[in-house]
């Protein structure tokens, strides 16, 4: 006999599975739902979860009736989640189990009348992520995510314009201050189509596909190219939690052909031991692209030695979109480069005031984004202001080669000043990263209790089962830096403050050193 049954795309989460059509219903009767309880279009959802079924089906529920499903980070306090509900005037809230008692005290801090709806932890989520099994039990608090799309068996029909509605506003990640609310002018069938069309064509998302959601879906770009690879019919793995050995697992036994990483991931990967990376096949893949997070030159070798060909890398950001694109082959070429621009994006290098600087000077990345990207204001604060027309600076610093390719330098907020001489945490981390034994690394300045202005701190993240010392660090840092560049301060760490999407909080790091350096002498740090 035959299997003569159809065959329809699947979303995976651990030991759950649901067919594409299962998702879809649920997510429509969903939409009906949200629209019997007065959400308009345009308004604002707040998702709060982790990685899971139920993240998609509620994203795309949100976005069927025209409203505008926000994820934000799971890892967030009360008081930051409230800035959001306040800022973004949050009409509805869905919130896992785990984070109701977090939303509950965020809307009493906002003054918010936000309604939550609370999405159940299943047995299974709990199990593959190792948190509490007592997640399990509902608070009881709330309206249920299960009642609500119980309660409406017909799901939403075709609202025109709904889709553009549901991307009217999103949040950056906040890692070097409050979160910016972007908000897009509506976009057009043809706008929505291209940024869809190119999407899929660069991060190789296609019918049938199958992708793995490696990074967080409350971060804007695992989330967008989880959610268009839902509505093309990819079959689409979720891991609820980054795990170096789930990753080669999935990829070995679902036969993953695309996924998206960061950096920090790929040095987990290469931490887990030769011998025993070599019993996944990894064949399989043929769209790896990384992104969020500066790549050191060292561990993007090795990236390109595991993933061959499949590895792509882009760099843009959440105000312009995707701006540039590079290959494995071009950065061997032009190694250290995160691409040239692409889609009819542009890359400037200029000064302050946005007057060109010659290729090799490092100087502000002006960038604008693809021919088919939306106009924006920041939401509640107006447009950018800009001296180069079409075009803005979200802090980062660069410098462009004579073939128009664009190297990342740092950002500007990090840039180290010691003895009036500007320090860029990139070059020291790269030379750090270089070492064998080194997983992570974070370079940062504090002040200096002399009158050099600043010192240079790194903390070191050896890889498991390594061993890593400070006169290691200095010796060969000693051999490719000048002595200014060498930390003053070196400190072995057992973690790291990164958030899921790979981006690090150096600002938690600068502050445990603020109390000390406010009682240290004139003499200064040594």
């Amino acid at each position: 006999m035959t299997d003569d049954s159809p065959k329809f795309p699947a979303v995976v989460c651990g030991a759950r599975t649901r067919t594409q059509p299962e998702v879809l219903l649920r997510a429509g009767r969903l939409g009906s739902a949200i629209l019997a309880t007065g959400i308009d279009r345009g308004d604002k959802c707040v998702i709060m979860a982790r990685n899971d079924i139920e993240f998609l089906e509620v994203s795309v529920g949100i976005a069927a009736t025209g409203g505008n499903p926000l994820p934000i980070n799971t890892r967030w306090t009360a008081v930051e989640a409230a800035y959001v509900l306040t800022d973004a005037k949050v009409r509805l809230i869905f919130a896992h189990t785990e984070f109701v008692p977090v939303i509950e005290t965020a809307r009493e801090l906002a003054g918010s009348q936000a309604r939550i709806v609370e999405i159940p932890m299943v047995p299974e989520l709990l199990d593959e992520g190792g948190w509490d099994p007592a997640l399990a039990r509902p608070t009881d608090r709330h309206d249920s995510l299960e009642d609500w799309i119980a309660a409406h068996p017909e799901p939403v029909g075709h609202i025109e314009g709904a889709i553009s509605d549901s991307m009217g506003v999103i949040y950056t990640s906040g890692t070097t201050g409050k979160p910016k609310g972007i908000a897009r002018e509506q976009m057009t069938p043809h706008q929505l189509l291209s940024i869809a069309g190119a999407t899929a064509q660069r991060m190789g998302l296609a019918p049938g596909v199958p992708m793995l959601v490696a990074g967080p879906l409350y971060h804007s770009s695992p989330n967008a190219v989880a959610v268009l690879g839902l509505r093309m019919g990819a079959n689409i793995v979720i891991m609820p939690k980054w795990d170096a050995r789930k990753f080669l697992r999935l990829v070995d036994t679902h036969r993953i052909q695309q996924v998206k990483i960061v950096p920090t991931m790929v040095s987990r990967i290469l931490s887990v031991p030769a011998h025993e990376r070599a019993t996944y096949d990894l064949s399989s893949l043929t769209h790896v692209i990384h992104s969020a997070a500066p790549c050191p030159p060292a561990l993007k070798r090795a990236a390109i030695d595991l993933f061959g060909d499949a590895l792509w890398e882009f760099y843009g950001c959440s105000e312009a979109g995707t701006v540039t694109w590079i290959s494995a082959a071009e950065w061997l070429d032009h190694p250290h480069s995160v691409g040239r621009p692409a889609d009819g994006s542009a890359v400037l290098i200029g000064d302050e005031h946005g007057k060109p600087l010659p290729a090799g000077e490092i100087g502000r990345v002006w960038v604008r984004g693809a021919d088919y990207w939306p106009r924006f204001e920041y939401l509640n604060q107006g447009a950018p202001q800009s001296p180069v027309e079409g075009m803005l600076w979200v802090g980062d610093l660069g410098y462009l080669d004579d073939d128009g390719f664009l190297y990342l330098t740092g950002r500007d907020a990090e840039v180290v000043i010691r003895g009036g001489v500007n320090i860029y945490p990139a070059e020291i981390e790269n030379a750090i990263a270089a070492l064998d034994a080194v997983e992570d690394v974070a370079v940062f300045g504090i002040p200096d209790a002399g009158d050099l202005g600043e010192i240079v701190v790194a903390h070191i993240l050896p890889r498991p089962g390594t061993i890593v010392t400070e006169s290691d660090v200095r010796e060969t840092l000693s051999e490719q830096l000048a002595d200014y560049k060498v930390p003053s301060r070196i400190e072995i760490v057992d973690s790291m403050p990164r958030d899921d999407s790979g981006k690090i909080y150096k600002g938690q790091l600068r502050t445990r050193y603020a109390a000390e350096v406010s009682v240290e002498s004139g003499a200064g740090l040594q």
